[in-house]
């Protein structure tokens, strides 16, 4: 009988003899290995691509950081405006940061104290106005674009004589209160204003006294000065008088709360004031005691005491 021939081939003997395998092809593994290495290549080069360009993406956004720094420093409110409610913004054309009303004062401009062009209004109020200076001191070399300045209106402080009969040792009005700024203490007082605009000191003064002190009237109003508030940031011109040879009205007469009208600056005092007279010794006393708390009260009082008329 005529024998079969074995199928020999590698399939076969792969299909019929276990553990049998075909050899490697030689030329396809070189080619497996080839596109393996150029693979790595290429993930290489991306990786090292995207590194680059986080890199650059990183030291652009650390310059424009700086960037946005330096410029803050210069100039914060560019960045974070102050925001304002609807009744704040007027249609008065004001270039202020904030605009809380119109400032009607007088406002200072000295091209002699080294005052450069005009001073950027950062606020504007009924009361102040406040704004920065460029500023070149006479001799120096050195510019100050930043300095701080307060307009605020010219005030009256007067120092009252009470009235008095012939022989009478000499008294004085004064006020024991208390004021926001001064922590909850006592202090003694005088009378104190505003100037309204286009008003004179001594008609300011005068305004003032029969205002405060229930219409009492004084013959002479001995002026003692015009005193800056701050050398260095302003606040406005303050007046000293001594009135003296004063006397009370025989009715009484009830004074109007805004004699001014209803445009007036200042408002009469919301403070509890207790009006008291005091000898001149118990002033000189008083004045060297500190017990008036307020720089202003203390140096028209000082002024007063040295004055011909209380010599």
């Amino acid at each position: 009988m005529r024998s079969r021939r074995q199928d020999r081939s590698p399939a076969a003997m792969e299909d019929h003899e276990p553990g049998w395998h075909s050899p490697p092809n030689v030329e396809s593994g070189n080619h497996s290995s080839h596109n393996k290495d150029k693979d790595n290549h290429q993930s290489v080069t991306t990786i090292s691509h995207l590194r680059l360009q986080r890199n650059s993406l990183l030291a652009i956004c650390i310059l424009l950081f700086a960037s946005i720094l330096i410029q803050w420093r210069k100039s914060p409110q560019a960045f974070f405006p102050v925001p304002m409610r609807q009744e704040q913004r007027t249609s008065s054309g004001s270039d202020c940061v904030v605009d809380l009303g119109t400032y009607n004062g007088p406002r200072y401009h000295s091209v002699e104290s080294g005052m450069m062009g005009e001073p950027k209004c950062l606020l504007n109020s009924k009361w102040i106005s406040v704004s920065l200076h460029t500023v070149q001191f006479p001799g120096s070399d050195s510019i100050y674009d930043d300095w701080m300045w307060i307009d605020y209106h010219d005030r009256i402080n007067v120092l009252v004589e009470d009235e008095r009969k012939d022989d009478e040792e000499r008294h004085f009005l004064v006020f024991e209160q208390t004021k926001y700024a001064l922590e909850g203490k006592t202090s003694w007082a005088i009378i104190g204003g505003i100037i309204e605009p286009g008003e004179e000191p001594e008609v300011a003064a005068r305004r003032e006294v029969q205002e405060e002190m229930n219409g009492i009237t004084c013959q002479k109003f001995h002026f003692l000065g015009r005193y800056r508030t701050d050398v260095n940031r302003g606040m406005g011109w303050l007046n000293s008088f001594l009135a003296t040879e004063c006397s009370k009205p025989r009715t009484h007469k009830h004074q109007p709360e805004h004699a001014m009208g209803v445009d007036e600056v200042g408002v009469a005092d919301t403070e509890t004031q207790k009006l008291k007279s005091v000898t001149l010794k118990e002033l000189k006393e008083a004045a060297s005691n500190g017990l008036f708390m307020e720089v202003q009260w203390t140096a028209t009082v000082a002024q007063a005491l040295l004055h011909p008329e209380l010599s």
